[in-house]
């Protein structure tokens, strides 16, 4: 009698196939491990960016695993909400496809984000938050990022690789310290920092001959440094990626830099030479 009451109250996943079962959720779990490491073998540093401190995969990198997958979708017209307030948000719906699985995801951005809303200004020598009114929010920067949104959520989503970690992204060859932070506190610089920036516009461009492409990769090398752990930490290609903390440092070594390109110039140097870090 005792033994008839506890086999009825054994849960009924007990009256299934419990070894197939898990033996299948084995293999589940390694499938997922596999997407993992092909995803990011064709992404890069440059796709992920660090999000409130977690790897997040930016749309270029989205784009690249759902070509290696074969995933295709299809986006709704955005909808776009506005408060009394005058805040608004826009909203995507897509619909993602792999072998005749689909699932639906959204993908929504607010003017309200701290992204779009929050600067950071130097008053009177201090540093003081303002934020922005939506007048003065650029609905198409919200309009995108909802774009953005919605094709990483679907791509993630449909492959079971969401909430990536560090330790994920360093297997894969990419580091932390390798990916750019999404800057929630945007500082407008000051006077000092931004004509700095522009003078080091001025001396790469023209040691670079009005070449954007060879400006990037000098901008690169000459902003690289050694990490701690001793591996070469990449520089960045455009001025709109250095802090105000980087541009003294950056600008001491591209004056440098252009002080011997103008010497070695005046003596028949070609201008097509790059500056060296």
């Amino acid at each position: 009698m005792e033994n008839n009451e506890i086999q009825n109250e054994v849960p009924t996943i007990y009256n299934v196939d419990i070894i197939a079962l898990a033996e299948g959720a084995d293999k589940r779990a390694e499938a997922i491990n596999k997407i993992k490491r092909a995803s990011l073998k064709v992404t890069n540093h440059y796709d992920w960016t660090n999000q409130g401190g977690k790897p997040y995969l930016q749309v270029s990198g989205s784009e690249k695993v759902a070509r290696l997958f074969g995933i295709s979708w299809r986006i709704d017209s955005p909808e776009l909400f506005i408060e009394e307030d005058g805040h608004f948000n826009y909203t995507y719906k897509g619909y993602f496809n792999i072998l005749n699985v689909e699932i639906e995801a959204i993908g929504t951005r607010s003017s309200k984000d701290e992204f779009f809303s929050t600067r950071y200004k130097y008053i009177d020598g201090e540093k003081k938050k303002i934020t922005l009114p939506p007048s003065e929010i650029d609905k198409g920067d919200v309009k995108k990022a909802a774009y953005t949104n919605c094709i990483g959520n679907g791509v993630t989503r449909l492959l079971g690789i969401r909430n990536m970690s560090w330790e994920d992204l360093k297997e894969g060859g990419i580091s932390k310290e390798q990916v750019s932070g999404v800057e929630y506190n945007k500082t407008e610089m000051s006077s000092k920092a931004l004509n700095q920036r522009d003078e080091i516009d001025r001396m790469l461009l023209e040691m670079c001959g009005n070449d954007t492409a060879k400006f990037a990769e000098a901008l690169q090398k000459i902003t690289s440094f050694t990490g701690r752990d001793g591996k070469e930490i990449l520089g960045k290609k455009a001025l709109k990626d250095l802090s105000e903390k980087a541009i003294p440092v950056t600008h001491e070594k591209v004056k440098k830099a252009y002080e011997q390109w103008r010497a070695g110039h005046s003596d028949g140097q070609s201008s097509d030479s790059q500056p060296n870090n």
